[in-house]
């Protein structure tokens, strides 16, 4: 299998394609994620199958052919699909990894420094304040406890959000 699946929550996982294209696929209920759970049938196994079988390129195909063969296989439906934009996911690191940077400096503090505090490796601070990591919301709490801030989320721009929306079905 070449195409990589994994749970996000109960409803929702993430699909990277061979071909760089990645999607947040919702299914209609957390049926899947139940089945997985509790026994051999792995979802995510048959889903990654689906996906180089029939994803080609075209967004078509995963509400068409990969969702209709989840359907055969009494799994529960996609709802909808959002596509990440590589370019999007790595700018957004990047405006990430500058943020921490600069609120480690508003505090007079040093990467290692920071790093400690946190609880984490200097060389993989280093690395999220370059853009070059991609950090779990766990790391990301930490390092904003530890500069005393909190994680939160913030309104986009109406052009931004009109996008997004524009990208689910």
């Amino acid at each position: 299998m070449n195409t990589k699946v994994s749970w996000i929550d109960h409803k929702r996982v993430l699909v990277e394609t061979p071909s760089g294209d990645d999607f947040e696929v919702c299914f209609a209920d957390d049926t899947n994620y139940q089945i997985e759970m509790q026994s051999v049938f792995k979802i995510t196994h048959d889903l990654g199958l689906l996906f180089d079988k029939f994803y080609k390129g075209d967004d078509s195909a995963i509400l068409g052919e990969i969702n209709r063969q989840l359907m055969l296989g009494y799994r529960s439906p996609i709802l909808f699909y959002q596509r990440f934009e590589k370019t999007r996911k790595n700018d957004e690191r990047i405006r990430i990894g500058k943020r921490i940077k600069e609120i480690r400096i508003e505090k007079g503090l040093d990467a290692k420094t920071l790093a400690t505090i946190a609880g984490i490796d200097a060389s993989n601070l280093c690395r999220i304040e370059a853009g070059k990591y991609s950090v779990g919301f766990d790391i990301l709490s930490k390092l904003a406890y530890a500069c005393g801030k909190k994680v939160e989320f913030i309104d986009l721009g109406e052009e931004d959000h009109e996008r997004i929306l524009n990208t689910r079905l």
